[in-house]
């Protein structure tokens, strides 16, 4: 199974908040940093607005928010 993306900023206090939750239950994360031309063409193309950061792309599933993002994390 493909680690399930995350779309962030580096800086990002709230971004961190997903991080660690995955790193605590020992998932690995594909980490696509938006401040880049590339992640952030990929989040716009899967419909999600950089702005709006963390998001997770996981088995054609796109959530926002840290809430949902660790949601589907603890899911896995």
């Amino acid at each position: 199974m493909a680690a399930p993306i995350l779309y962030y900023w580096g800086p990002c206090p709230t971004c961190s908040l997903v991080t660690a939750f995955a790193e605590e239950k020992g998932i690995e994360l594909d980490k696509r940093d938006v401040e880049q031309q590339a992640p952030y063409d990929e989040l716009c193309a899967l419909g999600g607005d950089a702005n709006k950061i963390p998001y997770i792309h996981h088995d054609g599933q796109l959530v926002q928010g840290v809430k949902a993002c660790n949601a589907l994390l603890a899911a896995l």
